[in-house]
């Protein structure tokens, strides 16, 4: 399986964070596998070399001995240090029970345990534990029941590795529970990356560094193994199996959210032939990114997190954050009749119709697009002034763009600027979007995907009436994933702007399982996937719904999904997070998915990765 995983914000690229964590050792091979099943789902470099297992064997070994009850507890038995042991280590040097025996790697033990079992004994557990190449003999240096382990007949590979532990998260080793239960205990780590639970030993020899285990979080369970090769200029005193252990711990949650990541996305890209995706995650302020296929079938480029994306009506909270920006800095109010700031709907009906009412579709039962005759602004305005609501504001929720466009066109009034340039010269960059545009600039275009319709043709968004100001926003997951941060409170912003972004979380109004704020769509922390997706129901999303207002409005809530869905003719977006756990996830195609597997995908990916603390 190949990952085409090209950054990851704060921490670089998983390259270089391997390369940072093994200075002055190359990596032979990093695999993991899921335990239950024991598929290889990450195999990078050679991950077939059979080489000495070192001291990763002690983990066999620990299950040998207990289960022919040598070895009895933590403690016990604890044997004395005798001359001629093997003391390559001062702290070796004194009584060893089971604990420091592991923790220390120390080989005088190991050694008592496999005389404790004799040669048949110790060689049939090596058989039955199908054990690398299972050779126990031994060669012309070193005594097969001793030593066999220790840079001499018996081998093993990274895969191998993976097989054996499979084999022992899943009990299938022949061995008591007791000498289950006890390894586990003796191998687990006061390490815990990313909240996983790890069980490991290290393992140095001839050069080579191991590191291998199983890790665990809540149902999850995935087995790994790391291979190094330590560089003869490395200090004598760092042992290869640390340098091997220390890279891996460090780069253990990215790896994984990699894996799970591939798993979501890849399937969903096939399904729906979609040609490029990228997706970003934000995980306790950390962004990964995650890039698949390309940005045009015609060229071949690459997807990167610089890739530039139609997000469609995921655009439409960067207009509810304008509005609430701007009334931060008292150039409106959202309980405003539209009319104040757009004098031509004067004595229309919009003198009865507020702000919020656009910012929560609940203005009446404007139609979900601009009527086709409609050409000019002028002529929009002249509809609009026209108009009348069939349901009176506030009573129904009738998503559409007419009501998303004339907020961002009363907004840009209050400003007294163009729309386009108050989100591209105020917004965008307050919220330090350098690459988010409704306007892509000509030096810029390279990076602009190329969007695929549902037959496959190349098309972009049109520029008809309202496309710059319900759905023209043009952004990559670089610069999407920031905003999900200033919206989790995750990023230091102006104190205005700060209060902007909380204000779009404001509940006004519900309907069904579904709260409205300012165009985020909030549900509670504890509601699960088929509540998320009543949003992408055609009943929710063409069709008037009648809402109960909140009075006074939700305030902001912690512990709960926010979330939005985007498209134009050619593209897809989704964005989905939760401030309590401090997770988000942006995912954007250049071709169309459909929602309800857009809000699954994501949802069971965050519930994977960020899963709930109760």
């Amino acid at each position: 399986m190949t990952f085409r995983i090209t950054a990851m914000a704060l921490l670089g690229s998983l390259a270089a964070l391997a390369a940072a964590s093994v200075v002055h050792a190359a990596e032979i091979c990093t695999a993991i596998a899921d335990a239950t099943t024991g598929k290889v789902l990450m195999q990078r470099g050679d991950c077939q070399r059979q080489v000495t297992p070192a001291s990763t064997f002690k983990i066999p070994l620990s299950l040998m001995g207990y289960d022919a009850g040598f070895l009895k507890d933590l403690q016990a038995p604890e044997l004395p240090f005798r001359q001629g042991y093997v003391d390559w280590r001062p702290s070796w040097r004194s009584a060893t029970g089971p604990a420091k025996w592991m923790s220390e790697s120390v080989v005088w033990y190991s050694q008592q345990i496999t005389q404790s079992l004799g040669q048949a004994r110790f060689a049939a557990y090596t058989k039955r534990f199908e054990y690398g190449n299972q050779d126990v003999s031994g060669d012309a240096g070193h005594d097969g029941l001793t030593a066999a382990w220790l840079e001499s007949s018996l081998r093993i590979s990274p895969l191998g590795q993976l097989s054996f532990l499979s084999r022992l998260v899943n009990r299938q080793l022949g061995v008591t529970g007791h000498a289950y239960a006890m390894t586990a205990q003796l191998t687990q780590s006061n390490q815990s990356p990313g909240g996983w639970r790890i069980n490991g030993k290290t393992g140095s020899g001839a050069g080579y560094g191991w590191y291998v285990g199983w890790a665990s979080k809540g149902a999850r369970t995935y087995v790994f193994a790391r291979l190094i090769q330590k560089d003869p200029t490395q200090a004598a005193n760092v042992p290869a199996g640390m340098l091997a252990r220390d890279g891996l711990i460090e780069e253990f949650p990215a790896m994984i959210n990699a894996i799970e990541v591939e798993q979501a996305i890849l399937p969903l890209m096939q399904k729906n032939g979609v040609p490029g995706m990228a997706v970003a995650l934000s995980l306790n302020g950390k962004h990964y990114f995650y890039n698949y296929g390309v940005t045009s079938k015609e060229t071949g480029q690459a997807v990167s997190n610089a890739s530039l994306f139609e997000i469609g009506s995921l655009s439409k909270t960067f207009t509810a954050t304008l509005a609430t920006y701007a009334q931060a800095q008292g150039k409106l109010v959202m309980t405003d009749p539209v009319s104040r700031h757009l004098p031509a709907l004067r004595r229309s009906s919009f003198d009865n119709i507020n702000l919020i009412h656009l910012a929560t579709h609940t203005v009446g039962d404007f139609p979900m697009q601009v009527p086709q005759d409609i050409k000019t602004y002028d002529q929009l305005m002249n509809y609009y002034k026209n108009w009348k609501p069939g349901h009176t504001a506030g009573t129904y929720r009738t998503y559409s763009n007419l009501g998303i466009g004339l907020l961002s066109i009363a907004t840009a009034a209050s400003l007294d600027m163009p729309y386009v340039d108050a989100v591209e010269k105020m917004l965008f960059p307050a919220l330090g979007m350098t690459h988010s545009y409704i306007k892509v600039p000509a030096e810029h275009m390279a990076h602009y995907a190329q969007g695929y319709d549902r037959e496959g043709t190349p098309v972009r968004v049109n520029p008809n009436v309202l496309a710059d100001e319900a759905y023209g926003v043009k952004s990559n997951t670089r610069d999407l994933v920031r905003f999900l941060d200033a919206n989790m409170g995750l990023m230091q912003l102006d104190a205005k702007l700060a209060r902007a972004v909380a204000d779009t979380h404001k509940g006004y109004f519900k309907t069904g399982v579904m709260t409205q704020d300012l165009i985020w769509e909030q549900y509670p922390g504890e509601a699960g996937v088929e509540q998320l997706l009543a949003s992408t129901d055609i009943r929710m999303s063409q069709q008037s719904n009648p809402v109960s207002t909140i009075e006074p409005p939700l305030p902001p809530q912690a512990d709960a999904w926010l979330h939005k869905t985007g498209g134009t003719g050619g593209f897809s977006a989704y964005a989905l997070f939760n401030p309590a756990r401090r997770a988000g996830i942006v995912m954007l195609a250049n071709r169309f998915v459909p929602g309800d597997e857009r809000v699954s995908t994501a949802f069971t990916l965050l519930e994977r990765v960020a899963p709930a603390v109760r």
